[in-house]
């Protein structure tokens, strides 16, 4: 097979959810079907050595798809031409964008529908375009595939798909990585660590308003350190870091800054409003630091029993999970356990096959007519 795939969001080497998740599923794809090819579709140069398997190709399909003319641009101009020059058989977004107008077969992937609940906090430049698209967007997608159960059960009931046509790939990272710091390494003394972009729906002001609460109580001897791009509707954000001597912005970092980060806190706090799966939760359970999440949306399900869970709402429960983390060295030691059997239930193998397996199913209905 031919197997397009869009590979606008990878720009960079720092990647987030959607760019990780995208890269991980392809490699994976790619590395278990030598047999086909995959183009890479990207909307600019990046310059980056990316690793991609033998049959990867990567492909530059003009111009710079960042603003919703650009989008429509990209995805219904340039690339329906982009899939007959290369013949392309199947399309692989992982992202929840694809052609309308282009008649190949398309397995789409939806990682949350937070503009639907939380509209506020998308950009506004962008708002429109996705309560325009999105919806036509799903109903054109030949295959569904959501990144959690809850993500698949907000399909299904937002817009009336069937739950049977949802197929759940969820996030992954690598377990063979194991902790190797110490506790403070990387700042001096014990910090709590957010790890991602910056923007209102990641809960940053009342997390930065716990840390004080629960840091107040504790003599000051915390840290909280706050890891990523600013993303967009950051004023606040930024003002709560400014506002708190005891919080440090490390701005974006490397995947290997990442792992130090992580490895050196005394816990993560990934308390978000609302996410389709939280990719940091598993990343910290993988190198053994303990984690405190939301009680909401998709992040129970994805942390199991080994996490704390709290209200992102309530400054104070999120205060007394730091109080626990911090006093019961028994607790840490207890949730670290649990985390390496969590996160060793996800595995990008897994969700490669299982994208896989609808984009084969889908060339093999199109050549039988």
């Amino acid at each position: 097979m031919n197997i397009g795939v869009n590979a606008r969001v990878l720009v960079s080497d720092k990647m987030e959810g959607i760019s990780r998740y995208i890269y991980e599923t392809t490699c994976a794809m790619a590395a278990a079907h030598p047999e086909d090819t995959f183009f890479m579709f990207f909307d600019r140069s990046t310059g980056i050595e990316f690793g991609f398997p033998p049959n990867v190709r990567c492909v530059v399909v003009p111009w710079h798809a960042r603003h919703p003319v650009l989008w429509y641009w990209w995805f219904e101009i340039a690339l329906p031409l982009y899939f007959r020059w290369y013949k392309i058989d199947v399309f692989y977004s992982g992202e929840a964008y694809l052609s309308l107008r282009s008649k190949v077969p398309t397995v789409m992937v939806i990682h949350d529908l937070a503009y639907l609940h939380y509209p506020e906090h998308v950009p506004d430049t962008s708002l429109g375009y996705f309560r325009k698209y999105v919806p036509a967007y799903i109903r054109r997608a030949d295959s569904l595939i959501t990144v959690s159960e809850y993500v698949k059960n907000d399909l299904s009931h937002q817009f009336g798909v069937l739950p049977e046509k949802i197929n759940v790939a969820g996030n992954a990272v690598k377990t063979d990585i194991r902790p190797g710091g110490q506790e403070g390494a990387v700042y001096g003394k014990p910090y709590f660590l957010y790890v991602g972009a910056l923007q209102p729906r990641k809960n940053i002001v009342h997390l930065v308003r716990a840390f004080s609460q629960f840091n107040d109580r504790n003599n000051r001897r915390y840290r909280l350190v706050l890891a990523g791009r600013m993303a967009w509707k950051t004023a606040e954000i930024r003002n709560a870091i400014l506002g708190n001597p005891d919080v440090t912005y490390a701005g974006p970092v490397t995947e290997s800054e990442k792992t130090a980060l992580i490895k050196g806190a005394l816990c993560v706090t990934y308390v978000s409003l609302f996410e389709g799966f939280g990719i940091p939760i598993l990343e910290a359970m993988s190198l053994g630091t303990p984690v405190i999440t939301s009680s909401v949306t998709s992040m129970p399900e994805v942390a199991g029993n080994a996490a704390l869970l709290a209200d992102p709402h309530n400054i104070g429960q999120l205060a007394e999970a730091m109080e626990r983390i911090a006093g019961d060295p028994g607790l840490r030691e207890e949730l670290i356990t649990r985390g390496y059997v969590r996160c060793g239930m996800y595995s990008w193998q897994t969700s490669g096959e299982v994208i896989y397996k609808q984009l084969n199913q889908l060339a093999k209905k199109q050549a039988a007519g």
